[in-house]
């Protein structure tokens, strides 16, 4: 009996093998790597990108003129300055395609014209406190809820989770280019509550406030209260972080269901 295949060969018109022209395998196979995170091969320049696979070539000149690939990337900044960081160049700012994506050419170290293709992700909330001291600050919310910092320093700093801009922090004293963005003496977040959802770890965010020492406002409950319905049934933590912003922290929605 025949063993079937586990793989088929591509449809008719489907884009299966690549070669691009590279003048250094090596410098070419980095740029790749770095860029758009293809496994290469720098010495024989064998490459597999998802749903592809091909060939970087010195046996083939480089032209600006094409040819053009187009490859899908996540985060258009930060891609734009690893393509500048690597040997490449940014043909032109990115524009913007029917409101549903970004599209911009660059051009790899040998000179081929690439382009990159971003979802246009829709406005979201990119929440930014001013505080006394930001990489206490910094340090206190990547102890309390594992965020990870973007960009460090005294002055600013930018949080992550998953990937994701949650969390800006701004010495309260620097103008930078938009002057001032708070009055160090008057009380900070009036009628504002710095709030983050759907926290799996939460049981572990609860251990971490009370070893950090952070001033309960209101202690673990379930909202809504226990008996009054589901509603989104999870539970909250509220605290103040080092400048005395209320931080509530909330668990998945669903995750305190009453049958």
């Amino acid at each position: 009996m025949t063993q079937q295949a586990t793989h088929s060969f591509p449809a008719h018109g489907q884009l299966g093998y690549l070669q691009l022209p590279a003048k250094d395998i090596a410098t070419s196979a980095r740029f790749y790597q770095q860029v758009l995170r293809w496994s290469v091969g720098s010495d024989n320049g064998g490459f597999e990108a998802p749903g592809l696979i091909g060939q970087l070539t010195t046996d083939l000149s480089p032209s600006p003129d094409g040819p053009v690939i187009w490859v899908c990337i996540q985060d258009l900044a930060h891609t734009l300055q690893l393509v500048a960081e690597h040997g490449g160049s940014v043909r032109g700012r990115p524009q913007l395609d029917g409101g549903e994506r970004w599209l911009v050419e660059v051009e790899d170290p040998a000179g081929n014209r690439v382009g990159l293709v971003a979802e246009a992700p829709r406005a979201r909330p990119q929440t930014m406190l001013a505080v006394r001291d930001v990489e206490a600050a910094s340090r206190w919310y990547q102890d309390l809820l594992g965020l990870v910092s973007d960009h460090g320093g005294p002055e600013y700093e930018r949080l992550l989770s998953d990937g994701e801009l949650v969390l800006q922090l701004h010495q309260v004293d620097v103008e930078h280019h938009h002057g001032l963005i708070s009055d160090a003496a008057s009380p900070v977040g009036n009628g504002v509550l710095i709030w983050f959802g759907e926290v799996s770890d939460f049981d572990g965010v609860v251990d971490r406030a009370q070893t950090l020492g952070a001033r309960v406002v209101r202690d673990v409950h379930r909202n809504p209260p226990e008996g009054n319905g589901n509603g989104p049934a999870h539970r909250e933590l509220w605290i103040q972080d080092l400048d005395g912003y209320v931080v509530v922290v909330a668990s998945p929605d669903g995750e305190a269901f009453e049958g």
